[in-house]
């Protein structure tokens, strides 16, 4: 499987705007895919072992994101189809793979990053994987890219999530349940990084609803609808990860108007101003005294709600992410690939 580096040439001068990309990349996230879905460009998934598969549970596949045929190996890719991309999203199990198909194709690749460096790695380390480059990086925050060491690179750029706020939006005149709700998947098997034991020990002797695809603790929502159901209709929402640059169910919670208490860690803080949209603390006593407050004043956690829906409107529209990754990829797709 073999291209002539002349056409990434011609394909770079010749695409129209208007016309959609092809772009060749990897199931890892249902529900960011889903709104780089709302670009309008066409998805093509190579799946393979090792690299995590689309959950229907999390989300539908849309219309323009295509599953390859992982049983076919390398020869799952549409060789008739003219692409235009490869977009990696990870380093651990993606970026080695996408780097080759890159390549071999002589397209350019964009190297996106979901997650941060594990703490324990040791600078050798993190400078080998500061090697693993795209002719373009994207981080998902400022924080990120600063736990990457990557702010001195004119290669980079930062964008953020974007939530649907036409699904993910405050319910209607039901009163909210009093309980305190958290969304995680395989939480347990997970705690170093989504703080499974801190969320048993603040969560001791109050009330509370957990949802995701945990065996023996919870099961995940039958639809997406049903999530944003569950969330509209929580009066809280507790996160307690430790390692995560931005959860995803953190701003779907605030942009369904939860009043959110969360661990004050990666760029949360950013996000949620204490005691205006919601509550942050690494202390786990205060985050219990948090829970107690909206939990005994109704009328605090409705401000603190509408206040959080407003961050999301503000900093984490979809409409701002399409616009951001629509002008991104038409970037791209002008870059020659360089190997």
């Amino acid at each position: 499987m073999s291209i002539s580096p002349v056409s990434s040439i011609t394909k770079a001068a010749t695409h129209r705007d208007e016309e959609p990309l092809n772009i060749l990349t990897f199931p890892t996230h249902e529900r960011y895919e889903t709104s780089l879905a709302k670009t309008g460009h066409n998805f093509y998934a190579y799946r393979a072992e090792g690299i995590k598969d689309w959950n229907e549970n999390y989300g539908e596949i849309p219309q323009n994101y295509t599953l390859l045929n992982s049983s076919l190996g390398a020869r799952q890719i549409p060789l008739h189809l003219d692409f235009d991309l490869v977009l990696s999203q990870n380093k651990f199990g993606q970026y080695q793979l996408a780097k080759q198909i890159s390549n071999t194709l002589h397209l350019p690749m964009i190297s996106l990053e979901h997650t941060l460096p594990v703490p324990d790695w040791t600078e050798d380390m993190l400078n080998s994987l500061r090697e693993m480059r795209g002719d373009i990086n994207l981080f998902i925050s400022e924080f990120s890219l600063g736990q990457w060491g990557w702010e001195d690179r004119n290669d980079t750029l930062v964008i953020h999530h974007g939530v649907d706020t036409d699904l993910f939006k405050i319910g209607g005149e039901k009163e909210r349940e009093n309980h305190i709700l958290s969304v995680v998947n395989d939480w347990i098997n997970r705690d170093w990084c989504c703080g499974f034991g801190i969320w048993q020990r603040v969560i001791k002797n109050f009330p509370s609803h957990v949802v995701g695809d945990t065996p023996g603790l919870s099961e995940p929502a039958e639809s997406i609808e049903e999530l944003s159901r569950l969330y509209s209709n929580s009066r809280i929402f507790l996160n307690t990860s430790t390692i995560s640059p931005v959860p995803t169910s953190l701003l779907e919670a605030m942009a369904c108007g939860c009043a959110v208490v969360s661990t004050a860690t990666c760029m949360i803080p950013e996000i949620i101003n204490n005691g205006v949209n919601g509550f942050v603390s690494n202390d786990e006593e205060e985050l219990r005294k948090y829970l107690a407050i909206l939990l005994n004043e109704e009328d605090t956690a409705i401000m603190m709600g509408k206040k959080a829906r407003e961050t999301i409107l503000d900093k984490f529209s979809e409409d701002i992410f399409i616009q951001n990754w629509k002008q991104f990829f038409d970037a791209a797709s002008q870059t020659c690939f360089r190997g």
